[in-house]
């Protein structure tokens, strides 16, 4: 082999190296946002929430429900409803691009205008890459039957 070709494949697998390496750390990234998203709505936070939050953002909620960023803002300020437990786990992130849909499971537990409640489901978040930030643009909840 040639030695121009051997640095030129040496070259190659340095910047694929790097690149899998950047992969990773968008995806350890965006699980810590997803953890750090469960804690803004735990303490009603707003304000950051909005941050992590595409102006096109839209979620479809347990109930079929389809909400703006506006509306799910107001919904997080909303202080009627308070979350003692708010728990993502089994996160798989599918990786496109500048686009990661991440799905996984969750668990709520809290009250809702004073009476208790528990949900156990899923979630499909897409987040995507603009400007080097990830923002969630989408995010989908289903319950599990019991």
């Amino acid at each position: 082999m040639s030695r121009p070709l051997i640095l030129l494949l040496a070259l190659a697998f340095i910047l694929f190296s790097q690149n899998i390496s950047m992969a990773q750390g968008d995806e350890t990234k965006i699980i810590a946002l997803e953890n750090l998203w469960n804690q803004m709505q735990i303490n009603h936070d707003a304000d950051a929430m909005a941050k992590l939050l595409d102006s096109g953002f839209v979620l479809t909620d347990y109930d079929g429900t389809v909400l703006t960023k506006g509306q799910f803002l107001a919904s997080i300020r909303d202080k009627s409803t308070q979350l003692t437990v708010e728990v993502s786990e089994d996160m798989k992130l599918h990786r496109h691009g500048d686009t990661v849909i991440i799905i996984g499971s969750t668990h709520e537990k809290g009250t809702e205008k004073g009476k208790p409640f528990s949900h156990v489901g899923r979630f499909t978040d897409t987040w995507i890459k603009r400007d080097g930030q990830w923002l969630c643009i989408a995010s989908q909840l289903s319950l599990i039957g019991k």
